[in-house]
């Protein structure tokens, strides 16, 4: 199915670039580590923490994204193959709907 394709590569372009970033963070704290003032030691001990949180959430976030993409995507699909014509209604009043709105704002 072409959106759960779409979806799956939007998560996965989002993981990939949350790890870059955790990454450069990283690379960045190393780069700086011989710096020896109090206040940046605290704020790189902060940093440090924050990113090792974010490194341990995205794989339980990613996750769950990908368990309620999955329901939602399995809903849709059994909701339009048991009701066509409703959904074609459906996608048809919101294409009239924003039509008339997009028209309005010209």
């Amino acid at each position: 199915m072409a959106t759960t394709d779409n979806v799956k590569e939007m998560r996965d372009n989002l993981a990939g670039e949350l790890k870059s970033v955790i990454k450069d963070a990283e690379n960045l704290l190393d780069d700086t580590h011989d710096h020896a003032e109090t206040k940046y030691n605290q704020a790189r001990a902060k940093l440090k923490a924050a990113l090792e949180t974010a490194k341990s959430e995205l794989p339980k976030a990613t996750k769950k994204a990908v368990e309620k993409t999955k329901h939602a995507a399995h809903a849709t699909d059994e909701y339009v193959g048991d009701n066509p014509w409703k959904a074609v209604s459906v996608a048809a009043v919101i294409g009239l709907l924003a039509g008339l709105a997009i028209g309005r704002n010209r």
